[in-house]
């Protein structure tokens, strides 16, 4: 008799939730309950078009070349641009009225763009993007809209949570938790982070870049406006940070470099900085990178203080201008809805259909000390919350950083400090608040 493998593949995979459910890092579960939804009904053109997309980042043969083996008549013609540069390329060029048809976006520059008509809606004729609402976070959904909230301007292709990478082997030399699990358990109290870092610096090791690390995480894990557009990083959380980087710079608890600078990576070289806190979990590739060597020794965590916070994302949209608006989201549609069905390693798909792949959930990370690390990565992207951004975050992080610099150096009541921060932002800001507010009012 003929026995169907199905609930022996059942059996396997309810196996292997108990067993990565508690000892490494997170719990990989079934791929997702959400069913796909029908690709939009665009016809194809009837002559050659060439589709022009700007990006900054590398893999698109792969996703392209497929595409177009699905569309023949589309051509996309790709054009790299160095991260530093893109988003002022993105500027003269949409200024202009120009520019490509296609825009990838990180989300360290988005915030400039979000208001305007340079980007097209998704939400109206013929794309009708809102079908797919249902299978985006709704935090991440809303995003991407402009300030108004009427239109939908990009939608997401991956985002990426914030993590915390440590040497494990210096951690039980010196008597602290080594599993992901317990040690973020154990770094939610801000006394056993703070044990960590004295007791390691008695030894010349370092688990913090700058005194601002944790006023930094802070900071991703609140925002920066409120849907009102109020300032909110004005709470006791950002009291309790302020007071930590006044004691990791009175005790020198710092290396004084941030990870991508140069000294920092001689750092983890040469075993001073044995802990990563506040970056996003595309450091996973970067550390070992750094050091090839220390493979096996270091671990991943969730973040300090319970923090689940977002980091960055990704985002596709589509010009105003463009000539070939339908056929451009043909592509749009492709990216973000992972039609190509690829791998995403260490990142998150903004689709909720195309998370959890089970390939990708149970890849050991040799450098890693063989961890299973996706399955805690995708775990903190359910916690975290992806926050709208505003044309006024560049200049309010600005005011922000520049006193939270000094008040780290002066004696001034830490609560007083941020609500004198939030202040000076709301006051230089109101102007702008107000135009915004206006517009936004104007449009509903």
């Amino acid at each position: 008799m003929k026995v169907s493998g199905y609930p022996l593949l059942l059996s396997f995979l309810c196996f292997l939730t108990i067993l990565t459910g508690c000892s490494l890092g997170g719990k990989v579960k079934v791929p997702n309950e959400y069913n796909r939804v029908q690709a939009a009904e665009i016809e194809e053109p009837a002559e050659d078009v060439e589709i022009e997309f700007w990006t900054y980042s590398d893999g698109w043969k792969a996703p392209i070349s497929h595409f177009q083996a699905i569309h023949p008549k589309i051509k996309i013609n790709l054009v790299k641009f160095d991260f530093q540069a893109i988003g002022n390329e993105y500027k003269k060029a949409l200024a202009s009225g120009e520019g490509p048809d296609i825009l990838f976006f990180d989300s360290a520059y988005y915030s400039e763009f979000s208001t305007g008509e340079y980007l097209e809606d998704l939400l109206k004729e013929p794309y009708y993007a809102g079908r797919y609402e249902k299978d985006f976070p709704k935090d991440m959904w809303e995003s991407n809209k402009s300030i108004d909230g009427k239109r939908l301007l990009a939608m997401t292709f991956l985002t990426l949570p914030v993590v915390t990478y440590y040497r494990s082997d210096v951690m039980q030399e010196n008597g602290f938790p080594v599993e992901p699990e317990e040690f973020s358990k154990f770094i939610e109290s801000s006394q056993n982070l703070m044990a960590i870092s004295k007791k390691l610096k008695s030894k010349g090791q370092y688990i913090f870049q700058m005194p601002q690390d944790i006023i930094n995480l802070a900071g991703l894990y609140s925002g920066i406006f409120d849907e009102n557009l109020r300032f909110v990083r004005n709470s006791d959380l950002f009291a309790e940070a302020l007071d930590m980087a006044r004691e990791i710079k009175r005790h020198d608890l710092a290396i004084g470099a941030n990870i991508v600078e140069e000294a920092a990576k001689e750092a983890i070289q040469n075993g001073e900085l044995v802990m990563v806190l506040g970056i996003g979990s595309w450091g996973t590739g970067t550390i070992a990178g750094y050091a090839p060597e220390q493979a096996g020794k270091w671990r991943v965590a969730a973040p300090p203080l319970g923090l689940k916070a977002w980091y960055s994302d990704t985002k596709l949209a589509i010009n105003a201008q463009s000539k070939y608006k339908k056929w451009a989201w043909l592509f749009v549609e492709y990216v973000v809805t992972q039609q190509e069905g690829g791998e995403n390693i260490d990142m998150i798909s903004g689709y909720y259909p195309a998370r959890r792949n089970l390939k990708v959930m149970l890849r050991e990370n040799e450098f890693f000390g063989n961890q299973l690390i996706q399955p805690l990565i995708e775990d903190l992207a359910e916690e975290m919350v992806q926050y709208k951004q505003t044309p006024m975050d560049e200049r309010a992080l600005e005011i922000f950083n520049d006193e939270i610099e000094k008040a780290i150096d002066s004696n001034i009541d830490s609560e007083k400090v941020i609500k004198d921060i939030s202040n000076k932002v709301e006051n230089e800001l109101k102007k702008e608040r107000e135009a915004l507010l206006k517009n936004k009012k104007r449009i509903k």
